[in-house]
């Protein structure tokens, strides 16, 4: 391999004499990981982006020569901004292996993946930006240092936009924990005065009925705050094993405690295997919960019946419940993960949308379909 062909057609910028004093950056460097099993290639890339700066930062290197010890490396650290990735090294898909299961294994969305490889037949640019959320694609043979240095400072502007996301995220969620604080204050006090007039007033007054409205209408609040709450208590998908057996019967002696409070005799047919898989059991449990719930309560009123399954199917753990009612409309379909959107009268309308922040927040595939029968199928794809 030549290595000068990294970055042909440019004139390289090289650090000053070695025996000057370095000037440490008053600022924290963005970290930057090299992937390649080739050991030119990381002095090539140290010497072109040595003097590199991106808002009065400069750029601190990890090298690593294999795949395998890339991942090692992410898993110790995960304030990695960008990754510079090869793609044939151990294996001839060792960068791409290295892609997805930083997007899947380690759940990281915020690190900026720029492939490069001197073997693009391995790699097909449109297939791996689509499918493995490649950031940024170039050939080794095309790469300058002045393309280097650009794709870098779009990767870096991206990853401190996606921060800024998610820190603004937290503090939205903050703020509606507290705001759902304030208004459950208020309505319990509504609900208590409401209360102690209703025993002042003679039982005939019809202005009992106007109490019962504000005590109904309270409670609606009350469920809308402990909705909002549970939505903004999701702060991070983090990892831990979860035993999806001991999970989903701890899930489903919940459930099956709403059918009866609906007054409805479900049947329940669970075909689950054992498996450890990557989730906080709180909120694998809270995602089964919407679930089977939501089936419960559409599942056909003369025979309801509900199926739910727990399945390896091909590199994929897959979570499935069906309902035998009626399936979703075409109409209602776009819209069942947004905010309290529902289409039941007494519902809040964040069951679905709180699966929707959990499922995303892990990078599972999630999909609504119709049964054979008629009912709505959920499934949920979780990576191997």
């Amino acid at each position: 391999m030549h290595t000068d062909s990294l970055f042909a057609d440019d004139e390289l910028i090289f650090p000053g004499d070695a025996s000057g004093e370095a000037v440490a950056p008053s600022r924290e460097p963005w970290h930057v990981l090299i992937v390649d099993d080739e050991p030119d290639v990381h002095s090539m890339t140290r010497m072109v982006l040595g003097d590199f700066e991106f808002e009065g930062r400069a750029l601190e290197f990890t090298s690593t020569y294999s795949g395998e010890e890339a991942i090692e490396v992410l898993e110790g650290e995960n304030d990695y901004a960008v990754v510079l990735l090869d793609v044939v090294m151990e294996t001839n898909t060792a960068g791409l292996d290295v892609a997805h299961r930083i997007r899947n294994d380690l759940n990281n969305q915020f690190i900026r993946v720029i492939l490069r490889t001197g073997q693009p037949g391995f790699a097909p640019e449109h297939t791996v930006i689509t499918e493995l959320e490649i950031n940024d694609y170039w050939q080794k043979a095309e790469l300058t240092s002045k393309r280097l240095s650009t794709s870098m400072t779009t990767a870096l502007r991206s990853y401190r936009d996606l921060l800024k996301i998610e820190l603004n995220r937290g503090s939205l969620a903050q703020m509606a924990m507290s705001v759902a604080h304030q208004i459950r204050n208020r309505t319990m006090t509504i609900n208590g005065f409401a209360g102690i007039v209703a025993r002042k007033l003679d039982p005939d007054s019809e202005i009992q009925e106007y109490l019962r409205t504000i005590a109904h209408e309270t409670a609606r609040l009350e469920d809308i705050v402990k909705s909002v709450s549970a939505f903004a208590s999701i702060d991070h998908c983090d990892h831990y094993s979860a035993e999806v057996e001991d999970v989903m019967d701890e899930a489903l002696e919940f459930c099956h405690g709403y059918a009866r409070n609906l007054g409805r005799d479900v049947q329940l047919n669970v075909d689950v295997v054992s498996k450890t898989i990557d989730a906080r059991p709180d909120l694998l449990a809270k995602v089964i919960i919407e679930l089977v719930s939501n089936a419960i309560y559409f599942s056909d009123e003369q025979n309801p019946k509900v199926d739910i399954s727990f399945k390896v199917e091909g590199v994929y753990n897959v979570l499935q419940v069906a309902d035998n009612g009626i399936c979703i409309s075409e109409t209602d379909m776009p819209y069942i993960f947004d905010p309290f959107f529902t289409t039941r009268p007494e519902a809040v309308g964040m069951g679905l949308c709180i699966v929707n922040r959990i499922t995303s927040g892990y990078n599972w595939n999630t999909t609504v379909s119709c049964s054979d029968d008629g009912g709505a199928v959920f499934r949920v794809e979780i990576p191997l």
